[in-house]
């Protein structure tokens, strides 16, 4: 085995052995999988870790193939567990995502929903129209309940400018 490569093994049992005190039991090695590679551990459900034992960092490219890995595996989230310099201990080293992969993290963790759309100007006016038209006929057809109001009001609040939907 390589250099590179035994560092690499090692860098990974050390996450997988962190991982498993930490309470995630079912963290453990993935084998390589090539083009349609799906990370470095595996046993957390939706999540994808990518771990780097480097001399250099490479967050741009190390971030990309995590997301890439991500997808292949159809994971929600993808992150970098890398080495910090001069320490064995996987609990000081640092773990990198995307700003997105942060926010829908906080999202998760805060129980917010997913944000909205982004809407053109014609499509927002268009779905607006439509929200109307559906409020109108569902109104004179059968009344209107509490739960096509608060529908109605989901809808409307994806329908929102990207500004009033932060501000609500």
């Amino acid at each position: 085995m390589s250099r590179s490569k035994a560092k690499g093994t090692a860098a990974e049992t050390a996450v997988v052995r962190f991982l498993r005190e930490a309470g995630f039991v079912q963290a453990e090695r993935r084998t390589l999988g090539g083009v349609q590679d799906r990370g470095d551990i595996a046993g957390i459900p939706g999540v994808v870790i990518e771990v780097k034992n480097c001399a250099r960092d490479q967050l741009p490219a190390w971030v990309a193939e995590a997301e890439r890995e991500r997808d292949n595996d159809h994971a929600t989230l993808g992150v970098v567990f890398h080495k910090r310099r001069g320490t064995t201990n996987p609990g000081a080293w640092f773990v990198t995502m995307s700003g997105a992969q942060f926010a829908a993290l906080l999202r998760d963790q805060q129980g917010l929903p997913a944000p909205g759309p982004d809407l053109t100007d014609s499509e927002r006016q268009f779905l607006t129209y439509a929200l109307d038209l559906a409020f109108d006929r569902m109104v004179s057809d059968d009344g209107f309940t509490e739960d096509d109001d608060a529908a109605l009001a989901k809808f409307r609040a994806m329908v929102a400018p990207a500004q009033q939907r932060g501000a609500a």
